[in-house]
């Protein structure tokens, strides 16, 4: 910034101006502390200042102080009465485009002024400071503006009225910004810049917002309020912003978390461009003027336990981005689109997205996405709708009171199964879209239970056969969908009709007798398996480091791990952790299933999320040597492993699955 950068410049001569007092008072002896009254002992706070000593307290009586003010000692500055009676303006000094305050010193307290004028009310080139209970206002370029200055603490201020902006943080580390009310200056409310680990808490912003810019890490922004500009504008890494009211704007950002955020009569609730690996996660996104949460190509994100309600918009609506997990979410009441995705790949599970004014969820080309286990209803139009979009997974949602239950338009290739597509106007609408794999579903009273248009042609049934149970008995048969308009008949009890259900110009050769949820029938083990490497060794006990990434959901109650030949291999514990819950698993020696060993807790692995695992193995387990592992439902990587004679390697992955 042009005038950051110029002030730091400026306040860079000040400090060398005041370094040889500095030196020549460093040796001064240090006499028990006393109080010094202005104007009773010195006409001017800076005369006051002069002649004080390290620890005293300076009073300042009611009155206008035109001056400016430099502190280089550990002293107390406070008004008598407060800061409606005690003014300090520093345009009334006889020098030029100077501040009000400098602060030069360590420990120094300044505490009940109104301060006006100068260049910035209050300049901090120090540490552990106090700043507290003043209005600083009217004209100033920035109202404090910490330069390099760590752990100082600035509260209960007022900062307002034409600043170009409220607090400056430059190089500023571990400083507590808390319980300030910062209104309507030019550009920012609070302006990060290389500052690290501050803690932004309960203040007030009026017409105001914060930018945090460039490389400003691990700072907490917690229990905001904003009525106006953007909560945040960030560039940054590793933040959290807790309990805030107001707008979040994150700009290249990674692993950030805002939670539990009242974030309402905005303009778009969350926007996330360019930024990835982030947890949006019980907040109150409702009522914006666009989108509740909007992201651009931003990619591995989490955005969960959401309420998203009566945005002019889209409730989440995800353009170019890829990898991120949409869960259990309640996207509902009067949102354009529940959920709209465009050229993303993505997963949206278990949510709630009823009552939207278009449609529930909108892919429009969006290819290999899946979306299980969601209740979408009451959507003016679709339940979901798929524009162009390909080899997408569409499995075991309840989808009922909508337009139309599903459509398809120019979308070839998808999978649909096991939905519940109930009371719509037409189950399923078809137009110009082929070879589609559309099985094992209920289509229940639907005003039409299929819309076919010219050119499409689709496979209503299980493209291989399976077993399953029905009324006791077991059968093998390839299986379609049940529909509440069937008229054939089943003779020998298997549960397939004898007839095809008859679809224009395609059929479902093998309709269900009854609903889906009759026949039961063994899932397909949802399992995460390395397998055998064709040579296990070397191998030795020790600590895996590493991640791993599905592409389906995971669900697993148990860690096999397979041993080299002849050995006791095992695992003696395993972590698998994501942003908000970790499950673990410990050995319980050598008996019983020793090979097995149980989570506390059922380990759900979403599609194309990253976790963490850590793996410790006793004896010798069957180690696959490289650095990253394909499998057939997914990735493990190696970070590293440390062997028990203490060696390092980056490419040794002990041989597991997880299984339920």
């Amino acid at each position: 910034m042009t005038g950051g950068g110029g002030a730091i410049m400026f306040k860079g001569k000040i400090v060398f101006l005041f370094f040889a007092f500095l030196v020549l008072t460093a040796f001064a002896s240090v006499s028990e502390a006393k109080t010094i009254y202005v104007p009773d002992d010195y006409e001017k706070i800076q005369w006051a200042v002069d002649n004080a000593s390290a620890g005293d307290m300076i009073i300042v009586r009611d009155g206008i102080y035109n001056e400016s003010i430099t502190v280089s000692k550990h002293l107390t500055i406070k008004s008598e009465n407060g800061p409606e009676n005690c003014i300090v303006n520093g345009t009334g000094s006889d020098v030029f485009i100077i501040d009000v305050f400098t602060l030069i010193a360590d420990g120094i307290k300044i505490e009940g002024f109104t301060i006006t004028g100068g260049y910035d009310g209050i300049y901090i080139f120090s540490n552990n400071n106090t700043i507290i209970n003043n209005n600083i206002r009217s004209n100033n370029w920035w109202g404090i503006f910490l330069d390099c200055s760590d752990n100082n603490s600035i509260s209960n201020n007022n900062i307002s009225s034409n600043n170009e902006g409220g607090i400056y943080l430059y190089g500023s580390d571990n400083n507590n910004i808390s319980n300030n009310n910062i209104s309507s200056n030019k550009w920012y409310g609070i302006y990060l810049y290389y500052s690290y680990e501050n803690t932004i808490r309960k203040n007030e912003f009026i017409n105001d917002g914060i930018f945090v810019y460039y490389y400003s890490y691990g700072n907490i922004v917690e229990d905001n309020k904003v009525n106006g500009k953007p909560l945040v504008y960030l560039e940054v890494k590793s933040d959290k912003f807790i309990d805030n009211a107001g707008q979040v704007i994150l700009v290249r950002c990674k692993n950030i978390t805002v939670m539990n955020s009242e974030l309402t009569n905005t303009d778009v609730g969350i926007e996330l461009w360019e930024s990835d690996n982030c947890l949006i996660s019980n907040n109150n996104i409702s009522s914006n003027n666009y989108e509740g949460i909007y992201l651009y190509c931003s990619n591995n994100n989490i955005i969960s336990d959401n309420i998203i309600r009566s945005n002019k918009r889209d409730g989440i609506s995800l353009i170019g981005s890829n990898n991120n997990s949409i869960l259990n979410n309640n996207i509902n009441s009067n949102n354009y689109d529940g959920i709209e995705l465009a050229g993303s790949n993505n997963s949206i599970s278990n949510n709630n997205i009823c009552s939207n004014n278009d449609d529930g969820i909108e892919l429009s080309f969006s290819n290999n996405n899946s979306i299980s286990d969601n209740i979408i209803g009451s959507n003016k139009y679709n339940g979901i709708f798929l524009w162009n979009s390909n080899n997408n997974s569409i499995s075991e949602n309840n989808i009922s009171s909508n337009d139309d239950g599903i459509e398809l338009s120019f979308s070839n290739n998808n999978s649909i199964s096991n939905n519940i597509i109930r009371s719509n106007k037409y189950g399923i609408y078809l137009w110009i879209s082929n070879n589609n794999i559309i099985y094992l579903n209920n289509f229940i009273n639907n005003t039409g239970n299929v819309h076919f248009a010219p050119s499409s042609y689709n496979l209503w049934n299980s493209t291989e056969k399976i077993t399953y149970t029905y009324r006791g008995s077991e059968f093998t048969n390839y299986m379609g969908n049940y529909w509440d308009d069937y008229t054939g008949y089943d003779a020998n009890g298997d549960g397939i009709g004898d007839i095809p259900y008859s679809i224009y110009a395609d059929e479902d050769k093998y309709p269900l007798i009854e609903p889906f949820e009759n026949y039961f029938m063994p899932k397909k083990a949802q399992i995460f398996d390395t397998g055998r490497p064709e040579n296990p060794y070397p191998s030795i006990s020790g600590k895996f480091i590493g991640t791993i990434k599905t592409n389906k959901k995971i669900i697993a109650k148990k860690l096999y791990t397979y041993a080299c030949e002849g050995t006791g291999g095992h695992t003696e514990y395993v972590l698998i952790c994501n942003k908000t819950w970790c499950a673990e698993a410990k050995w319980e020696s050598y008996k019983g299933d020793w090979m097995n060993i149980s989570f506390n807790k059922t380990v759900i692995l979403m599609p194309y999320e990253t976790y963490n695992i850590t793996i410790v193995t006793g004896s010798y387990p069957q180690i696959h040597h490289t650095s990253s592992l394909k499998t057939e439902n997914g990735w493990i990587n190696c970070t590293e492993f440390i062997d028990v004679n203490g060696k390092k390697y980056d490419d040794w992955i002990p041989a597991i699955m997880l299984w339920s």
